[in-house]
């Protein structure tokens, strides 16, 4: 093995090392999904850069928002009238209304059955 092969291949490993460190969870600097955003893209799918702007309109992406008076609540905020439907349609309480992914899920299910953005607020958002 000649000096300068030697060279090349031990640059080569030098430079896969530095690759695989740079692929090592948390080396990227790329910052990890919130579970508001994870929920969003999950339930709306090619909606989802919609249902972010109408999120974020809503709450600020904060999934235990709960508005002044308190009727409405989460990510999404779903209003309080919703409550018994919430249950029927994630199959969880009304408690969970400030879990992101609960919350979106029922905020899908509200979109589909209004056919759009009309029951928030920030509809102008979308």
């Amino acid at each position: 093995m000649t000096k300068r092969f030697r060279a090349g291949l031990l640059g080569l490993v030098f430079v896969g090392t530095l690759g695989l460190a740079a692929c090592a969870p948390g080396a990227s600097g790329a910052v990890p999904r919130s579970p508001a955003l994870d929920a969003i893209a999950i339930n709306f799918g090619g909606l989802a850069p919609q249902a972010t702007r109408v999120a974020q309109c809503e709450s600020s992406l904060n999934p235990a928002a709960v508005s002044p008076g308190g009727g409405n609540w989460g990510l999404f905020q779903i209003n309080v009238v919703h409550a018994g439907e919430f249950q029927a349609v994630t199959g969880r309480p009304w408690s969970a209304v400030l879990d992101p992914y609960a919350n979106a899920q029922y905020a899908r299910w509200l979109y589909n059955q209004s056919g759009g953005w009309g029951p928030w607020a920030c509809r102008w958002a979308a």
